[in-house]
């Protein structure tokens, strides 16, 4: 990925969390009534501990991190992708995705599917460019709030434990090096492989259908700038 591209993400992703912040977050409510306590985490110390967002509640901190598909906004993508692993700047093996990634002190996701504002590009109405998007260019998303060790739970349900995860991850980038396309392997209904060679950081994910993330999530939220609605909790 090229610093160009990779600074759009960074400002597309801040823009995001503007808009989570401000239109869910800061309207969340405790059990006692009173405003949610909540912290951006900014440092780049917290960013490498997986930790975007902290929530108190109940006396204890609620470490969150949040995970989007900004690249697939507006198309109702039924599915979620899990990093196994990638190859990062300065690696030149593999790298633990954030998915598997034991040392991170993430506990539970914030998936976000979000929707964007449309402009009018050559008589044709086109979804506005990841690097100029700002807060409220956001329309509807949806959110899933998942504990990550429950997730985890269910995928080694399946027969995936971290360590087969790992060995799948690594047979398939022996087997797809210096391939620069994109490959899949189907496991069943719920998930399967995915190997990304287009992209720089050539990850390899877990694809996860939205029936399983809803049946693990423990709330799930559609978010806009008049509100929001909590249709699982």
């Amino acid at each position: 990925m090229t610093e160009s591209l990779r600074f759009q993400d960074m400002e597309a992703e801040k823009s995001l969390a503007e808009f989570m912040d401000d239109y869910l977050y800061s309207r969340m409510h405790a059990k006692d009534g009173g405003p949610l306590r909540f912290t951006r985490m900014q440092d780049k110390e917290s960013q490498l501990k997986g930790i975007d967002v902290c929530i108190e509640t109940g006396g204890r901190k609620i470490f969150i991190d949040e995970k989007s598909s900004l690249y697939y906004s507006n198309a109702m993508i039924p599915t979620f992708a899990f990093e196994l692993d990638s190859i990062q700047r300065g690696h030149s093996e593999p790298v633990e995705g954030w998915f598997i990634n034991d040392a991170l002190m993430t506990e539970y996701y914030m998936l976000i599917w979000p929707n964007v504002k449309c402009e009018n590009k050559q008589s044709a109405w086109v979804r506005k460019d990841i690097g100029n998007l700002r807060k409220d260019d956001f329309t509807i998303v949806e959110a899933m709030l998942i504990q990550k060790v429950e997730l985890r739970n269910r995928i080694e349900s399946i027969g995936y434990t971290r360590d087969r995860l790992l060995e799948y991850a690594k047979r398939l980038r022996k087997l797809y090096e210096g391939d620069n396309g994109q490959k899949e392997e189907k496991i069943n209904d719920e998930v399967k492989f995915m190997y990304s060679g287009r992209l720089a950081e050539k990850p390899i994910n877990l694809v996860v259908r939205k029936e399983v993330l809803k049946e693990s999530a423990k709330k799930i939220y559609l978010i806009s700038q008049d509100g929001y609605a909590t249709i699982k909790e």
